[in-house]
């Protein structure tokens, strides 16, 4: 075992930060998208080039600082290839999805709280910290529960006694971690874990696995444990992480606390899970498999999809940490996933994926909302009902008839017809008055604003409560001077012409009579 003994990790948390991504970043001060990296590792693989040390990783002050036991030989200082491969904007979909959650909170600012944003924020803020880090070490945590022999298989995989193991609980208090290249400072800056709990494997096979150079392995306190602050420790270490290896053993692999809390929130992080059935040396015969079996129904039911006959999804295996049983073939595993570079995309693609179902509910209706031709219609039948509009087409049809009369009787019958008429209520002159009079007049603006107020809601019905607010609110705003308006076109169209009823009414007929 050997400890990485730099104190300016630390002490020189903000320096390092700033240094690494000022090395990140190419001379034109775009962020490098790892093509040079990764042609310089390729040539390195078809040369053969085994070295006890990856020469390629960042000569960071970390590195500089380490104890002369230290695994592997420090960067060569002639060497001037990319020490460091950062995430940085692409043509890929994740920079796409990204851009895209951030511009949705940006335009929910003003309509949603800022609790119901709190969550893709946070989700767009550790995107941008993870992106500003190395992209050619993969970080994946070791969780579960007390007893589960998490820290046993923590050492197995390093090949040395690093997590202290034994019977009393919690055994692991704080997060530890062990990497096997150089260059993971910053990110373990962003796990906050100290220098003196960062650990590198052992001298051996292990230390000089190929396949696992760049992993940063962290052993976790105990989901389950007494101690709050282990807990909270361990939720926030699971937010950050590229991935996680989760440990159970056949007394607590079916425990509600695992599946409630953790597996079933997370199934969408299926691509960057391993679940680890462990101490399957304590069951007998073929009860391992049948445990397993009943693990992998539990896991469905939570909603997480298995990587079977080739399907993407979590690897879930058995192995006993204790006795090394099946311990070769996870660190197969783990290193394949290593050295594929793209488990943090995947995790960051999981989290855009969470936020945008939390976010469905506030953003997606119910059904197909909008107006149909029916609440149209009747939205017009109450603006005529509530300017008097039928009333006023009567009266115009009766007034119409009796200019009609006028122009088509004899002398005596339009006297006999004028002298009926003046008792009779309303003329035209009369009618715009009788359109809206003044006590009236409150009684019909109010029945306009009903009008408006119940087709807003047919709009609306279906919508999330924000947007169906946002839509009343246009309504309500859109309605000004409605009923104004309406009054003045009531008003135009009451008068029929008049001059031309009478021109058509005074036309000769057959037999010369008017």
């Amino acid at each position: 075992m050997t400890a990485v003994t730099d104190e300016d990790q630390g002490n020189g948390t903000t320096e390092t930060g700033e240094r690494k991504e000022k090395e990140a970043r190419g001379k034109d001060g775009r962020w490098d998208d790892g093509l040079i990296a990764r042609r310089a590792a390729a040539a390195d693989a078809r040369s053969g080039d085994s070295g006890t040390g990856d020469s390629r990783t960042e000569k960071s002050s970390t590195d500089s600082a380490d104890s002369p036991d230290s695994v592997g030989s420090p960067p060569d200082e002639d060497d001037v290839r990319p020490q460091v491969e950062a995430y940085g904007p692409s043509d890929g979909p994740l920079p796409t999805r990204l851009d895209a959650l951030r511009e949705l909170v940006g335009l929910s600012r003003a309509r949603l709280d800022r609790d119901t944003l709190a969550e893709a924020g946070r989700v767009l803020d550790e995107a941008a910290a993870r992106q500003r880090l190395s992209s050619r070490h993969t970080v994946v945590a070791i969780a579960g529960a007390t007893g589960s022999g998490k820290s046993t298989l923590f050492n197995a995989l390093s090949g040395a006694q690093i997590s202290d193991t034994g019977l009393r609980r919690p055994t692991t208090s704080q997060p530890i971690a062990c990497s096997w290249t150089d260059g993971a400072a910053g990110l373990l800056d962003r796990l906050a874990i100290p220098g003196r709990l960062r650990r590198r494997p052992h001298p051996g096979p292990a230390a000089f696995d190929e396949a696992l150079q760049g992993l940063v392995l962290v052993d976790l306190p105990d989901h389950d444990s007494a101690a709050t602050a282990h807990r909270d420790q361990v939720d926030r270490v699971l937010a950050l992480v590229d991935a996680v290896i989760w440990v159970v053993d056949p007394e607590k692999y079916a425990d509600a606390a695992l599946h409630e809390r953790y597996l079933r929130p997370l199934a969408g992080h299926a691509e960057v899970t391993f679940v680890v059935l462990n101490q399957i040396d304590r069951l007998p015969g073929e009860a391992a498999d049948l445990v397993l079996d009943d693990l992998r129904r539990l896991l469905d039911e939570d909603g997480m999809a298995l990587g079977e006959h080739g399907e993407p999804g979590a690897t879930v295996m058995s192995l006993s940490a204790l006795t090394g049983d099946g311990v070769p073939e996870l660190r197969e595993m783990v290193g394949r996933f290593v050295q594929d570079r793209t488990a943090a995309t995947r995790r960051l693609s999981a989290d855009v994926d969470a936020a945008a179902a939390r976010l469905r509910p506030v953003y997606v209706a119910e059904g197909r909302p909008g107006l149909g031709e029916r609440a149209r219609e009747e939205f017009t039948d109450r603006l005529a009902e509530a300017v008097g509009a039928a009333a006023a087409g009567e009266a115009a049809e009766r007034e119409w008839r009796r200019n009609a009369g006028r122009a088509c009787g004899t002398p005596w019958l339009r006297l006999w017809r004028w002298y009926e008429s003046r008792g009779l209520p309303g003329s035209l002159d009369r009618m715009g008055q009788a359109l809206a009079p003044p006590e009236e007049e409150l009684t019909a603006r109010q029945r306009v604003e009903q009008a408006v107020r119940i087709v807003a809601d047919d709009a609306a019905d279906g919508l999330p409560a924000p947007w169906a607010q946002a839509v009343r609110e246009a309504a309500f705003s859109g309605a000004k001077g409605l009923p104004e308006a309406l009054d003045e076109l009531a008003a135009a169209g009451a008068f029929p012409p008049r001059t031309r009823a009478r021109r058509r009414a005074l036309r000769p007929v057959p037999g010369g009579a008017v």
